[in-house]
């Protein structure tokens, strides 16, 4: 049984030793599981086989135990002791390589041990949450859930871009950075909505707290819209949706350990035009983006901004939009009322970048002219127009990154803390 499942009576159960007190005629000793911790009394004279074990027994070595359940009103974990009749020591630790005043980088060589601490496994157990409540939504609003390749012959991004590359039997492949063309065949397929919770690859030698060149991407595509705004109506209920399982289920947990009160919004997500936030920012900060970063926010702004949205309208959330063509991706579509501006947006929570999304172009003619306009020869992207060649309808979607939300949720330096076992340009090990 699980230590959190222990009452009054028989029982057994197995853990980790995570503490140990070995007094003249007593042992206490601290067992925890995922679920909890509880408390082993023995009497050396009683059970002398049993403290013998004990005696010699590390931290972080696992045992088995059968004994009584009783209730210890002065025992802290739950009120109930254990008084063993039978241990077993099923394995061994030798001293621990690390411990919580370790560096980040010393942590992630032995990251196994790193994540044994509750509050660091809390971030899993949410992310379990949120990833199961994003699909519910997505379930519950006629969405089909698809997989697509990760090994492709293609550059999805176009010529120029970060991939790894592979030896695929004698052929040139590529790691995908992301399932975006993949998204708009389905869209060419029929779908009309799809999403995709998968893995995506990046080559950038970036050593940001916010970078890393393998991780989870959340990808959601639409069918028969309007404009980039219909994306951000459907993404803006996913996220209240999802929060919101967050909150009910973990938000004391989240309290306790982080001292995090965490909230799901209710309320509507501000939606800014670039050029406007830039504005803002220069008029509300005294800070103007770097002249290099005119065509979108660099990491200065996006703070800046979120900490007006926040004074302005109490939101942890806002869409930036309307950024200018030449700075988005050669199949975001272009504003017909100013060509210089596409149809696209960014999400910000909390100061950072968590969603990248746009209506998409879905006409064949301009698609291949645009590819032209980015300096891509449409020919060696054929592979992907000729999705558009036979019908496609207007269609858009977003990519969400979990880790950096979960970074930003639980106020880490690094997405590093919040990945199971991270990849960086340093770090392929363990």
């Amino acid at each position: 049984m699980r230590i959190s499942e222990i009452k009054p009576g028989e029982v057994e159960f197995q853990g980790w030793i995570e503490n140990l007190r070995d007094k003249k005629s007593m042992q206490f000793v601290v067992i925890r599981d995922l679920s909890g911790k509880i408390q082993i009394t023995v009497v050396k004279d009683e059970h002398p086989e049993i403290a013998e074990i004990f005696s010699h027994a590390t931290l972080e070595s696992t045992v088995r135990v059968k004994g009584t359940a009783v209730k210890n009103d002065y025992v802290k974990l739950g009120g109930i002791e254990i008084i063993p009749n039978k241990v077993e020591l099923t394995s061994h630790a030798d001293a621990l390589p690390i411990g919580s005043d370790s560096s980040i980088d010393q942590r992630l060589d032995y990251r196994w041990i790193d994540l044994r601490e509750e509050k660091k496994a809390l971030t899993f157990r949410v992310e379990t949450t949120m990833e199961r409540a994003m699909q519910e939504w997505f379930v519950n609003n006629n969405f089909i859930g698809i997989h697509t390749p990760h090994i492709t012959p293609y550059i999805t991004e176009g010529e120029g871009s970060e991939v790894f590359k592979l030896d695929y039997f004698g052929q040139k492949a590529y790691l995908t950075q992301s399932s975006q063309l993949f998204k708009q065949c389905a869209m060419a397929s029929g779908f009309e909505r799809t999403f995709e919770i998968g893995p995506c690859f990046r080559a950038n030698k970036s050593f940001t707290s916010r970078h890393d060149t393998e991780f989870i991407q959340v990808d959601a595509e639409i069918s028969f819209i309007n404009s980039h705004n219909d994306v951000m109506d459907i993404e803006e209920a996913w996220v209240k949706y999802f929060c919101k399982a967050i909150e009910e289920k973990h938000h004391d947990e989240i309290l306790e350990h982080y001292g995090i009160d965490f909230k799901a919004p209710d309320y509507k997500f501000p939606r800014i035009p670039l050029r406007e936030a830039f504005k803002l920012i220069k008029e509300e900060k005294g800070y103007e983006v770097p002249v290099v970063g005119k065509e979108d926010l660099d990491p200065m702004g996006e703070q800046l901004i979120s900490e007006i949205v926040k004074e302005r309208y109490g939101s942890d959330f806002v869409f930036i939009t309307d950024f200018p063509f030449k700075s988005r991706a050669f199949y975001s579509m272009k504003q017909q009322e100013n060509p210089e501006l596409s149809k696209t947006f960014d999400l910000l929570y909390k100061g950072l970048e968590v969603t990248s999304g746009a209506q998409r172009e879905h006409r064949y003619d301009i698609l291949k002219s645009q590819l032209a306009e980015k300096g891509i020869n449409p020919e060696n992207m054929d592979f992907y127009t000729r999705f558009f060649k036979y019908g496609c309808p207007p269609h858009g979607g977003f990519g969400f990154g979990p880790t950096r939300f979960l970074k930003t949720l639980f106020n880490t330096p690094s997405v590093k803390e919040v990945t199971f076992l991270f990849r960086g340009p340093n770090r392929l090990d363990p």
